[in-house]
């Protein structure tokens, strides 16, 4: 029973930190240069998972720009919104199925608790 809450409480977290990361990719979509980050979970051994965030490198867009000295490329940011809002539906259902667990664990104690008495 216990397993079953720290499973569920490690999955909140790590869809929690992958929330943060897409947000962080969306406030930065319009940022020249920017490069986004993505999360992979990992099996932590213990139980539960664990959010790795790791940074994407690939080049963004170039956009040709005017300038003072002339015609150059600017650089736009590697993050796709539609990726991103995928990722955020994702991570809101994971994050959902990881509450109800949480939610139906503490019943199921509930119960053993009465029981006991």
């Amino acid at each position: 029973m216990i397993s079953a809450i720290h499973t569920a409480l490690s999955g909140m977290t790590a869809f929690t930190r992958k929330i943060e990361v897409t947000a962080h990719n969306v406030a930065n979509v319009n940022t020249d240069g920017f490069k986004k980050a993505h999360t992979d979970f990992v099996e932590v051994s213990a139980g539960g998972v664990e959010a790795i965030v790791q940074q994407d490198d690939s080049p963004g867009s170039r956009v040709p720009v005017n300038s003072s000295s002339g015609a150059a490329q600017r650089e736009l940011s590697n993050v796709n919104l539609g990726e991103e809002a995928v990722s955020m539906i994702l991570s809101q259902r994971g994050f959902e199925a990881n509450l109800k667990v949480l939610h139906t664990s503490d019943h199921l104690l509930g119960s053993v608790l009465d029981i006991k008495k």
